[in-house]
């Protein structure tokens, strides 16, 4: 039976979940590849066992030690446990947590062709230190935690550009274009779950229709449209998982932005793999 015990989280001042961090424990055997996304930025460490651990185009041995990132709706599963079981920590951060950094604008969304998910435990070290500050940070909890928490989590991240070639550097966009997405991105952040158009948004960035799209994929690797989905699904999976009498799925689509159960349930169906009642049964497939 697997065990999922949560270390700590951050959320916004609606409660939305920016960073979490969880230890999940999985019993030995095989599993089905489960052709899910999300989109969060995760890293995983392995803490015992082994196992395989699967994308669209690789398998990954698992042993203790390794680190495990994927960026934002990069196809991952576990496919494959050992005999001795397998004990691994995730980390998940929405990308809305590092906007204002000085980091590439397309760090959540895009990596380098030639990284690979998997750094081995030998190459691992000061990534697994600051992955366990950011674990004891949550735990705790003390004073100023969450500034803590983004302060390891940044040097982090410049750990997997500057030692791992993680960082994808063929995109050029420009700061001032950068700056016409951040305001879309912002404004989709705090309106998801209402209706939005294509002609608000491009008259928000100063854009017109058709270099708004252009320059926003360019910018995330994903539509306006994917994107705003991505945001709805993630709230859906939220309210799901909630410890709430919220347990109806019309009202759960309606909480997330879709006026319909049959849109719902086939967005979230493409995104998750699963229907959004298989989710609220089975969502332990997901979690590692």
């Amino acid at each position: 039976m697997k065990s999922v015990n949560q270390i700590g989280s951050i959320a916004d001042s609606k409660n939305t979940t920016l960073l979490k961090m969880w230890e999940v424990t999985v019993p030995s055997g095989k599993r089905t590849f489960t052709k899910h996304q999300h989109l969060n930025f995760e890293i995983m460490m392995v803490n015992s066992g082994s196992g395989i651990y699967a994308t669209e185009s690789s398998n990954y041995n698992m042993h203790i030690g390794d680190v495990f990132v994927f960026c934002s709706n990069e196809w991952h599963c576990i496919t494959e446990v050992g005999n001795e079981g397998l004990t691994i920590t995730n980390l998940q951060f929405n990308p809305t947590f590092i906007r204002n950094s000085q980091l590439s604008p397309n760090f959540c969304f895009y990596h380098n062709p030639l990284f690979h998910n998997r750094i081995e435990a030998t190459n691992a070290v000061p990534i697994t230190k600051l992955f366990q500050s950011i674990q004891e940070e949550l735990r705790f909890q003390e004073t100023d935690y969450i500034l803590s928490v983004k302060s390891y989590l940044y040097l982090l991240l410049v750990k997997l550009t500057r030692n791992h070639n993680y960082a994808d550097n063929t995109t050029r966009i420009s700061k001032e274009q950068y700056a016409h997405i951040t305001r879309v991105l912002s404004y989709i952040d705090l309106h998801f779950t209402e209706k939005i158009t294509l002609q608000a948004l491009s008259e928000l960035a100063g854009l017109t229709p058709n270099y708004l799209c252009a320059l926003f994929k360019q910018a995330s690797g994903m539509s306006v449209w994917d994107y705003i989905s991505a945001k709805r699904i993630d709230k859906a999976m939220q309210l799901l998982t909630a410890d709430t009498h919220t347990t109806n799925i019309l009202d759960i689509a309606t909480m997330s932005g879709y006026n319909n159960t049959a849109n719902f349930n086939k967005t979230f169906k493409r995104i998750t793999g699963m229907t959004p009642k298989e989710y609220k049964t089975n969502r332990h497939i997901m979690i590692s």
